[in-house]
């Protein structure tokens, strides 16, 4: 069973962190009435944002999900309770190469944030 999958694809290598939080976006609107009480201008709800460190990926695997990644949106299957399909754009990518000793023996790790549009 795979855990999470990109454009269809489960991710490779050693899942070391698999964290989420359902977040939502506010607008520029937020404010306070005359009456003290405070009003967001909320303009997405119930976003999914998920945190994923990667570990022991071959340069192929690291050259691949870099890939898929860089495009402006993808889709992404995960689970939480259930699986859901959402449409991502990656936030901070956090790379590593360790092992860089040949194309074929290097290890990469790999830290991203994916969020949900």
């Amino acid at each position: 069973m795979d855990v999470i999958k990109i454009n269809g694809t489960p991710l490779p290598g050693n899942i070391v962190m698999y964290k989420g939080t359902i977040i939502d976006v506010d607008g520029n609107g937020a404010g306070t009435t005359e009456t003290g009480i405070t009003i967001r201008d909320v303009r997405r709800r119930n976003k999914n944002k998920i945190m994923l460190k990667l570990d022991g990926l071959t340069l192929k695997e690291f050259g691949n999900i870099m890939s898929a990644i860089n495009s402006p949106s993808f889709t992404v299957t995960f689970f939480c309770g259930s699986y859901k399909t959402i449409t991502c754009y990656a936030g901070d990518k956090n790379w590593e190469g360790y092992k860089v000793v040949s194309e074929s023996k290097s290890r990469w790790r790999l830290e991203v944030n994916l969020i949900e549009y």
